[in-house]
């Protein structure tokens, strides 16, 4: 039995605990959570771990590229989708493939000790195969599909379906922690799109896409034209079957899902309040909200409008995307960045956005996501301040 005692203990499952006290088992288990008074007699001969801070569950990262960690400080910052596009096809493949596996486990380590239990990870090879495999973290391993031209869907569906059956291969009993998704609306053609949510709904998956990172995104749909378009004619790529659809990115993909399906929609940097009133009404799936602030800021400069995020009562999860994007894979230093262009974000909001809804999304919330009794969902101490609030000098340190 362990007894930990922090100034503050969020469970997300109910409101914050002032002079908390949460009691695991040895393996994490949760036994007890309350007030200090209420449980320190009954535990006087447990020994008390007293954190100066806050005591909250383990994080759950439900967008990251564990594969790309091998491509940190390879890529220019603020140059736009476009330019990180460009740069990122020039450079993937810099680097051994020991360079590589020592960068996946070292990615894995930080995530481990900064306090994420459970991640959402982005999969376009077998590189971060063998350590998903050692089951360290829960995973739950998004294969992306993209080719623009219809008539090479069926073969880049094909070769989706293979990586998935050796994703089962290296780590078994994983057939409900993998799915196969579109990776963006201007990458998979509607053919592709169709396979992808097809095979989603016979297996019954949690599916995902980016969405709206870009502006360039939104004017490739709503004209035809712009730095997207640009950049295909420059690589000599085949989009004459594309044709403009006067809408939003966002308008023009959600039709291809029927509403049985969890989607994700990951970043929304440009998602306008319109989009969401209308997401809101189309018999859209179950939709949970993704935004990885890091990375937007790394690549476009811009944070989406969390107030409309907040307004609309969105179902937001928290990600760092990959090492390619961002400097480091904490959720801790994402809150703070939210927490510091909207600071009227209560830090309650911001933990569930990244530990429970994270949890419900993944289909996970049976163990991770809230300190309640029964559950295994990960401590994490967050120091640097007595007060429910984050601060420049708030780390996070996974206790369990």
């Amino acid at each position: 039995m362990r007894c930990f005692q922090a100034d503050y203990v969020f469970p997300i499952s109910s409101p914050p605990i002032r002079n908390g006290m949460v009691i695991t088992e040895e393996d994490g288990s949760i036994v007890e959570v309350g007030e200090k008074l209420n449980l320190l007699p009954e535990y006087k001969n447990t020994p008390v771990e007293v954190k100066k801070g806050l005591l909250v569950p383990g994080f759950v990262n439900t967008h990251c590229h564990l594969e790309l960690s091998g491509m940190k400080g390879l890529i220019t910052q603020h140059t736009r989708m476009t330019g990180f596009i460009a740069e990122f096809i020039r450079k993937r493949s810099l680097g051994t493939d020991t360079d590589r596996d020592e960068a996946i486990e070292k990615a894995e380590e930080e995530m481990i000790k900064g306090g994420i239990v459970a991640v959402g990870d982005i999969s376009n090879g077998k590189s971060s195969f063998p350590f998903k495999s050692k089951r360290k973290l829960h995973y739950h391993t998004f294969i992306e599909a993209f080719d623009l031209h219809p008539l090479k869907a069926a073969e880049s569906f094909k070769q989706s379906l293979e990586l998935r059956e050796k994703l089962l291969t290296i780590c078994p009993g994983s057939e409900h922690q993998v799915s196969i998704v579109a990776h963006a609306p201007y990458t998979v053609s509607p053919e592709l799109h169709h396979l992808v949510t097809q095979f989603g709904r016979k297996e019954d998956s949690i599916l995902s896409i980016h969405s709206q990172e870009s502006q360039a995104e939104d004017q490739l749909f709503k004209e035809g034209t712009g730095p997207l378009m640009a950049m295909y004619e420059r690589m000599n790529l085949d989009y004459s079957w594309f044709h403009k659809t006067g809408k939003s990115s966002l308008h023009s993909t959600l039709p291809f899902y029927d509403g049985s399906e969890k989607l994700l929609l990951v970043h929304n940097t440009y998602t306008s309040e319109e989009d969401l009133i209308w997401a809101s009404s189309f018999k859209s799936p179950i939709l949970y909200w993704a935004t990885c602030p890091r990375a937007n800021l790394f690549i476009e400069g811009s944070l989406p409008d969390y107030g409309l995020f907040l307004k609309h009562k969105l179902r937001v999860t928290i990600g760092t995307d990959s090492l390619a994007s961002n400097t480091g894979l904490s959720i801790l230093e994402e809150m703070k960045s939210i927490s510091k262009a909207h600071p009227e974000i209560s830090l309650e909001i911001l933990l569930q956005w990244a530990t429970l809804n994270g949890a419900n999304y993944l289909g996970i919330e049976d163990q991770f996501g809230s300190l309640q009794k029964g559950k295994k969902p990960g401590l994490v101490w967050i120091e640097g301040s007595a007060e429910p609030t984050l601060s420049e000098n708030s780390k996070s340190t996974r206790l369990i």
